[in-house]
């Protein structure tokens, strides 16, 4: 029992920054503004919310201060793409190569470290016991000083799927990346409501870049993020830009992730290709999802049918 409960706590700490950057990214994605930049956004709020927590010796102003980096990151990208015209897959990967140099300038130049910056004295965002609730069979041992980060992914969850499904921003959002044309013929403003769903999309990357940097060990170097935004983001494909599907394919990838760490005690497996389990199991989920796209494509000619924004519309 206990070796399931441990497993299952390692798993919801794995997915934790995963589920919360997808479901930001789900809505750029929706409204056709792909935000491939989730990396990036992960690793400069990571590094803020570090620097900020380090600062203020608070670690709730620390996260604020990786949801605002996370913005600003992101508002970055929307000015690329929307004011100076880039197109936003290019502006997305500029923006995933340019985050890596600038948080090793700024811990380098500014921050004055070598390599990790971890700052001592830090407070780390608080876990939250259970109490009697963690002699719950299993479940109680997975829960059971979870970060606090963890409920706020509970609360995004919901409030993901209540803001799409229900909500009049989440309908313009949907409206938009079906059709342009239509949204703006019912006095819909396109680019401000894409703008607005990439600042979602980089809060959303903030939070997951705090718990990254603020979660569990107060520290922060340019490979912190290993790939998880890039993960996220192939959730959102994935889950077809739909809560329920993108969620799913976050657990999916967080169980996987969680695995590669849990085996990597056991020493059966090379390190080598436990490491990479979590991109593999993303590979599979991806070729998966194509094949079943291909097949529903031969017999689906609606041209209101969503696409992921990174397939040009034909």
């Amino acid at each position: 029992m206990n070796v399931v409960g441990d497993f299952l706590s390692l798993a919801f700490s794995s997915t934790i920054p995963i589920i919360v950057t997808a479901l930001g990214g789900m809505f750029a994605e929706r409204a056709r503004a792909t935000n491939i930049a989730l990396d990036g956004t992960m690793l400069i709020s990571a590094l803020a919310a570090i620097a900020v927590g380090a600062t203020t010796g608070s670690p709730w102003l620390g996260l604020v201060g990786g949801v605002v980096a996370g913005m600003a990151y992101a508002a970055l990208l929307a000015f690329a793409a929307f004011v100076l015209r880039c197109d936003i897959l290019i502006a997305g990967i500029a923006a995933n190569l340019l985050a890596t140099g600038i948080t090793l300038l700024v811990v380098q130049n500014v921050l004055q470290s070598t390599g990790t910056y971890a700052p001592g004295g830090v407070t780390l965002l608080p876990r939250i016991p259970l109490g009697p609730l963690a002699e719950i069979p299993v479940l109680g041992r997975a829960v059971d000083g979870q970060s606090v980060l963890f409920y706020l992914a509970i609360a995004a969850v919901v409030a993901s799927i209540i803001t799409m499904n229900r909500t009049r921003w989440g309908v313009h959002v949907k409206a938009v990346g079906e059709s342009e044309e239509a949204a703006e013929a019912a006095g819909l403003r396109p680019t401000l409501i894409r703008t607005s769903a990439l600042l979602v999309s980089g809060a959303a990357a903030g939070i997951g870049g705090t718990y990254l940097s603020m979660s569990s060990v107060a520290s922060f170097n340019s490979e912190l993020t290993g790939g998880l935004g890039f993960i996220a983001f192939a959730a959102v494909i994935f889950g077809r830009a739909m809560p329920g599907w993108t969620i799913l394919a976050s657990v999916l990838f967080g169980i996987a992730t969680a695995l590669s760490i849990q085996l990597q005690g056991a020493g059966i497996i090379d390190q080598q290709l436990l490491h990479s389990l979590p991109y593999i199991a993303t590979i599979v989920a991806l070729a998966f999802r194509s094949i079943r796209e291909f097949r529903r494509n031969r017999f689906d000619v609606s041209d209101t049918s969503f696409l992921p924004a990174i397939i040009p519309r034909g």
